[in-house]
């Protein structure tokens, strides 16, 4: 896997690119009901397009090694460090600090979360781990974290008998600032902001690692499709084919 992925792309490409998912997303069903030519997508509707953006993307990064208080591709990342990064590229700014962004956002009952959301982990009432929601199923809640052993993976947590005993809460960071920042492709209702996901200095690191013992048994499972719909391969005229792989 590339440590240049993220710089790979411009640096508007995923403001381009999720604007043109939408556009596809809101014509598809009119294709399909000749009654209502212009269906309007709903505001839920465009979050969870977000949500899935940012899930998928993050699945991107599989493979890359851990490292304490790392924040980018050239160090390898943290568990917080990671989930900073990929939430950062969407223009949803957190802390890089496991214990500060248990703080921030709205708190969510696991039963309820969506793709985006962040599920903390600790022992005591003390956070020592974050990891990034790809999906709610019926199979259990699958998450992409970076992990001390396996670096970056993509793994069911409510069947691992590692991190279930582990988790504590959920919290919901995305919608509020979605909503407030205007990130949603809401025509007239949002100026179109400059330099939109640039990504602002993080704040000071502080170790969020759970110390995880060679007898971890955490099925992984692999990595899901970026996004199930709409198939967006003709984007990869852009050259940034890595970053969307798996769109086909």
């Amino acid at each position: 896997m590339s440590d240049s992925l993220p710089s790979s792309c411009p640096r508007g490409l995923f403001s381009l690119l999720f604007s043109l998912a939408f556009t596809v997303f809101s014509i598809t069903p009119a294709v399909a009901n000749n009654n209502d030519p212009n269906p309007p997508v709903t505001t839920s509707e465009q979050l969870m397009q977000l949500r899935e953006f940012i899930a998928g993307y993050a699945q991107n990064f599989v493979g890359i090694e851990y490292r304490h208080g790392g924040n980018s591709t050239e160090t390898g990342f943290d568990c917080s460090g990671f989930t900073s990064f990929a939430l950062n590229e969407f223009g949803i700014k957190v802390s890089a600090c496991s214990s500060t962004q248990a703080t921030q956002g709205d708190e969510v009952s696991l039963d309820a979360v969506k793709p985006g959301d962040l599920i903390f982990f600790g022992r005591k009432g003390r956070i020592k781990h974050v990891a990034l929601v790809v999906r709610n199923t019926e199979e259990g809640i699958i998450c992409v974290h970076s992990t001390c052993s396996k670096g970056i993976m993509v793994e069911n947590i409510s069947t691992s008998k590692y991190w279930k005993p582990k988790i504590m809460f959920a919290r919901d960071v995305v919608s509020t600032q979605a909503l407030e920042k205007c990130l949603l492709p809401l025509p007239g209702e949002c100026e179109q902001q400059n330099d939109l996901f640039s990504t602002a200095p993080t704040s000071e690191q502080m170790p969020d690692c759970i110390e995880e013992s060679q007898e971890n048994i955490c099925q992984s499972i692999a990595p899901l499709a970026m996004l199930d719909a709409p198939d967006l391969a003709a984007l990869q005229l852009f050259n940034c084919g890595s970053v969307i792989r798996g769109l086909h």
